[in-house]
């Protein structure tokens, strides 16, 4: 019962914070988050197919899903990007999507009444 209990809260854990377990690693590295919600962003043009796509990439990484432009192509293989199961995807590119939305970077003025 022990194990199982520590079992389930390490993993409660990890998805507290999937982006920063599982991305870090390489892309606080060589391709910052906010250059890939942007172009993700460009892309998609929405959260909800934002999430989508990087989802299914992150599931299965292929050449054809990626978003990176061809010049990175050649440098970082998006075939040899990790896989990760879809509950650990979904979870970090939620994180992403909450860390990197431009509208939280506006500045809304409250009206005076």
């Amino acid at each position: 019962m022990e194990k199982i209990t520590f079992v389930l809260l390490v993993e409660v854990i990890a998805f507290a914070n999937a982006l920063h377990t599982y991305c870090d690693r390489c892309h606080l590295q060589y391709i910052p988050y906010q250059m890939i919600y942007k172009r993700a962003l460009l892309l998609y043009s929405s959260k909800r197919r934002i999430l989508e796509n990087l989802t299914n990439f992150l599931i299965d990484p292929s050449a054809s899903k990626t978003i990176l432009p061809p010049g990175l192509r050649n440098r970082f293989d998006p075939n040899e990007h990790p896989t990760f199961p879809k509950s650990v995807a979904q979870e970090a590119i939620k994180e992403l999507i909450e860390q990197e939305d431009l509208i939280k970077r506006f500045y809304i003025p409250k009206k005076e009444e």
